[in-house]
C-alpha cells in the first residue's frame, strides 16, 4: 500500500490555512458580539414630541379640501391637505362619513 509522506509546507497547508481561519473567525464574530452588548439602545422616559391634532368626524359632503380649509391652522391648503393624508394614512382624498380623522392644528 502506498502512503502519502506531506512535507513540512504540506502540512502546514493541510492543517494550519484551516486552523488560522475558525481563530479569525471566532475573533470576528467575539467582536461582533461585544459591539452588539455596547451599542444597546436605552428607551427615554422623556415625552415624545408629535403633532397635535383634533379629530374630526366626516359628515356627508365633507372633502379632504373643505376639511383643511376649515382648521384652525396657518399653514397652505394643500400642504395641509397632505400632512392630513399622512397623519391618517389615506390612500385616496375620498373620505367616507362617520370616518374619524386627525387634522393638525398650530
Amino acid at each position: 500500500m502506498n502512503t502519502i509522506a506531506l512535507t513540512r509546507r504540506g502540512r502546514l497547508l493541510l492543517l494550519g490555512v484551516p486552523t488560522v481561519l475558525a481563530v479569525l473567525t471566532l475573533l470576528a464574530g467575539a467582536m461582533f458580539l461585544a459591539t452588539a452588548m455596547v451599542n444597546q439602545v436605552e428607551a427615554s422616559a422623556d415625552p415624545v414630541g408629535g403633532v397635535e391634532a383634533q379629530q374630526v368626524t366626516v359628515v356627508p359632503g365633507d372633502t379632504l379640501w373643505s376639511i383643511a380649509a376649515s382648521a384652525e391652522s396657518q399653514e397652505d391648503i394643500q400642504t395641509l391637505m397632505t400632512h392630513i393624508a399622512e397623519l391618517n394614512d389615506l390612500d385616496s382624498s375620498t373620505l367616507q362619513p362617520g370616518q374619524v380623522i386627525h387634522v393638525p392644528v398650530d
